[in-house]
């Protein structure tokens, strides 16, 4: 999290054959750092019309654009305030065999690098409708694969997918085009931030990571996550700390102990930005932990 949450968060996600849809609602403004799995193509498409800013891999998403990661892709995205979104995961296998079936047009280059797709409002809605209906069915009875309608719901949000991609009016590459390219900065600066999530990280240690100067990491994470290095190690410290109050620890330990194991040395400073970001004390967070155990 990297604002005061709006609203609820939650996500879910549900199996349509072999197809994955997930579903979330962000309440505030987050930053997320992942990798696609490695046998999937993964499709984060539009649920609703953005209500606030998204920036994917450097790119400004707008209404009724996706992004597309093939199997094991690096992926970053901010989101600044209230967010939906929805993901569909498939085999790669699946979808060239779909999608020869249904359009003549050559749909390869999907499957080859990372893209930001946009394609017009009435694709995209068709989509997003045949996802929620998929999600809807599969929540009422036996799971999909035991109805005698379940390949046919599959077939037809595979269709709509296809439709949408082959119907782009523009698609914007995300690969990384060179070591230097700030997408790969802060892939290699984040992946190592991910690698040491419970140490207490530098400026220095990231801009090591990725091989590059403190002042071009800096340009990276801004051109990236509109933040620059220092506030995210900040954001990423407060959130840390909060992982390790609500998890369940080796050992019973003081709210302070545990804030000194993550390098907080203001403690004073610390608990007031983390209330101001989480709507609560650190003591507050390990009361409630405690109360839900």
């Amino acid at each position: 999290m990297t604002g005061p949450s709006r609203t609820q968060w939650e996500v879910g996600y549900c199996a349509v054959n072999s197809v994955i849809l997930q579903f979330g609602v962000e309440g505030g403004s987050k930053i997320v750092h992942g990798i696609s799995r490695p046998d999937s193509l993964i499709f984060i498409v539009p649920y609703a019309k953005f209500a606030d800013r998204v920036i994917f891999d450097g790119q400004e998403v707008q209404p009724y654009d996706f992004a597309v990661l093939p199997p094991s892709s690096h992926f970053t995205a901010a989101t600044f305030g209230s967010h939906r979104w929805m993901s569909i995961s498939l085999p790669t296998r699946l979808f060239g065999e779909v999608a020869a079936q249904v359009t003549k047009s050559n749909l390869e280059w999907i499957e080859k690098e990372k893209w930001l797709v946009s394609t017009p409002r009435r694709l995209a809605e068709r989509l997003a409708t045949e996802a929620v209906n998929a999600a809807t069915l599969s929540g009422e009875g036996p799971p999909l694969e035991h109805q005698h309608h379940g390949g046919g719901i599959e077939i037809s949000l595979l269709n709509s997918l296809i439709a949408a991609i082959a119907g782009a009016n523009n698609k914007v590459s995300l690969s990384d085009d060179t070591a230097k390219s700030s997408r790969k900065i802060m892939s290699r600066a984040l992946e190592y931030a991910r690698l040491h999530k419970w140490q207490a990280l530098h400026v220095n240690d990231l801009a090591l990571a990725a091989d590059v100067t403190d002042r071009t990491l800096h340009r990276s994470f801004r051109q990236q996550l509109d933040i620059g290095p220092a506030r995210y190690l900040k954001l990423r410290q407060l959130n840390v700390v909060r992982r390790a109050l609500r998890g369940k620890l080796a050992s019973p330990k003081k709210v302070l102990d545990v804030m000194s194991d993550h390098g907080v040395s203001e403690f004073g400073r610390f608990a007031t930005e983390y209330r101001t970001l989480f709507g609560e004390s650190p003591s507050e967070t390990m009361r409630l932990a405690a109360l839900a155990v």
